[in-house]
């Protein structure tokens, strides 16, 4: 660390870069890639592809629609904020542990309540909440105790924390598979792949993604100094603990809307904001909204694909998300350090 006027800490995401394509590529791709996902998406059904009759259309095919699009922008969302206030590019909403606890709590649900309405989806948010509330209790007090005398550390505590609640919720998922009968068995192991079909309310994932953004849009640039170190922040007046734990929250209310409306669906949170990276948008207020566009466009067409490859029979959608996900990340990542 060095000081000479102003101190330069080394950013793993560069805001700067004169070769960057300009922010008017971006606004085309998303322009041209969200209209063809949602009409891909509108057209293809598990009987083939075609335009549905009117019931289908508005009963069935639109609320999937917009549920998968929200729930790839609300994961693509969190992912952005995660790695940017952690200051790791591997970082996604699983590290924190909230996907584990709605998880949980959905398969909870699913075996010894499925009669209940939205028992799911209910399960998944309380499941979300009480890890999150875990997740910050435990770092907090261990931030007060001294085991972390200072932001930085104090990040990679939750961290920690988070893959620890993470790996407790995982064994209950465990021990609750082991337990459950042939019909809940199918149902449950849907879910945790990540799983689209009926999914007919689209609204409370759009209204939690809508509440994120509200909470860190504003403060965006912020988070770009965040991203560059504590001390950078701090000598730019950014109260640094208060923007990150609004983060971390608006973080962990997207994951538990997404669990809870398609279950457990990896990747999206990792390579949205990495492909968003590749268009030259760098800072936080550009990356955060393009990374939820470009995030809805991959899981509606994850959505697409699943209900066609094989048809009539329908894949999970975190099934195909992980098949396109991991390779093209492995290939992000390999890009990244060539």
């Amino acid at each position: 660390m060095s000081w000479s006027g102003r101190f330069v800490p080394p950013h793993p995401f560069p805001t700067d870069d004169p070769q960057a394509p300009p922010l008017a590529l971006a606004l085309l791709l998303a322009a041209l890639a969200t209209p063809a996902a949602l009409v891909f998406g509108l057209m293809a059904g598990s009987a083939g592809w075609g335009w549905p009759s009117h019931e289908i259309f508005w009963l069935i095919r639109v609320p999937r629609v917009l549920a998968a699009f929200g729930t790839g922008a609300a994961l693509a969302l969190a992912g952005a904020l995660i790695q940017l206030v952690s200051r790791n590019p591997l970082a996604d909403p699983h590290v924190l542990g909230v996907t584990s606890g709605a998880s949980l709590g959905a398969v909870l649900m699913l075996a010894f309540a499925a009669g209940l309405p939205l028992a799911p989806e209910i399960g998944a948010v309380c499941g979300a909440l009480g890890s999150m509330t875990l997740v910050f209790g435990l770092a907090w007090g261990g931030m007060n105790r001294g085991l972390s005398p200072s932001a930085a550390p104090g990040t990679v505590l939750v961290l920690l924390v988070g893959v620890m609640v993470g790996t407790v919720c995982g064994a209950g998922v465990s021990f609750t598979l082991s337990v459950a009968n042939d019909s809940q068995l199918r149902n449950i192991v849907f879910w945790l792949l990540g799983d689209l079909n009926g999914a007919s309310l689209w609204w409370p994932i759009w209204a939690a993604a809508g509440i994120a953004l509200l909470l860190v849009w504003p403060r965006a640039r912020e988070l770009d100094w965040i991203a560059r170190g504590d001390a950078w922040a701090w000598t730019l007046g950014v109260p640094v603990a208060r923007r990150r734990r609004t983060a971390i929250f608006a973080a962990c209310l997207v994951t538990g809307a997404a669990v809870a409306t398609a279950g457990s669906i990896g990747f999206v949170g990792l390579v949205a904001p990495h492909i968003v990276r590749l268009t030259g948008l760098r800072h936080a207020r550009l990356l955060i909204p393009f990374s939820a566009v470009f995030g809805g466009v991959f899981l509606v067409l994850a959505d697409t694909a699943a209900r066609t490859l094989i048809a009539p029979v329908q894949l999970p959608v975190g099934v195909i998300s992980a098949a396109v996900g991991a390779p093209l990340f492995l290939a992000l990542l390999l890009r990244r350090h060539a």
